[in-house]
This record gives structure tokens, C-alpha cells and sequence, in this order.
């Protein structure tokens, strides 16, 4: 049996570096791209099942293939931990089940 948490994404909304920003924490991750940051994400591996939590990252569709998730599980539904799901929806293939809170307005209330 095997378990494994990896924290994908860490930053806010805007990531880090953040658009326009010059605070020292930007300018470092402008220059060394291990500190930069991307909003929120994270994957549980438990034997061979894989679930994202939280679907911040834009990358999803680059970084894993069709079939890797058995299940997302999104803490809440504010654009930077959902917004990585959008070019999963009009995709092809098995439908994938989302976990959350009960939330009637999902992510329509953070527009």
C-alpha cells in the first residue's frame, strides 16, 4: 500500500511571479523558476488511484494524459482552485467524478 501527497500548486490567483509585480519575491521567481508559484493544486496517489485536489493550475491538459485522475476533490469553488477544469469539461472520454461542498452558485459567484 502506498500514499502520496504533491503540492502542485501553492500561490494565490495571480501565482507568483504576479503580473506587474517588483516586490522581492517576484523579481526572484522572474529569475530562478524554482521559486516561482502556481495557484492552488495537489495530487493524492493511493496505490495506483490518482485524485487532484483542487484544480488551480491552467496546465492540467499538459502535464497529465486522458485517464490519469480517478476523482477531483475541490475544497470550494473560487476561480484559482477551479479553473484548470474548464478544458477538461468539453474533452472526450469516461466522466470523471468532482467532490465538494454543496455550493448552488459554484465558482458563478466569484465572476
Amino acid at each position: 500500500m502506498s500514499l502520496t501527497l504533491t503540492l502542485t500548486g501553492t500561490g494565490g490567483a495571480q501565482g507568483v511571479p504576479a503580473w506587474g509585480c517588483e516586490c522581492a519575491a517576484c523579481a526572484r521567481a522572474r529569475r530562478s523558476p524554482q521559486y516561482r508559484r502556481q495557484p492552488c493544486s495537489g495530487v493524492v496517489k493511493f496505490n495506483d488511484a490518482i485524485t487532484l485536489i483542487d484544480a488551480g493550475r491552467h496546465d492540467l491538459t499538459d502535464r497529465w494524459s486522458p485517464g490519469s485522475f480517478q476523482q477531483f476533490l475541490l475544497t470550494h469553488y473560487h476561480m484559482d482552485h477551479v479553473q484548470g477544469l474548464f478544458p477538461l469539461r468539453w474533452g472526450v472520454g469516461d466522466v470523471i467524478p468532482v467532490y465538494g461542498p454543496p455550493d448552488e452558485q459554484g465558482c458563478d459567484e466569484s465572476v
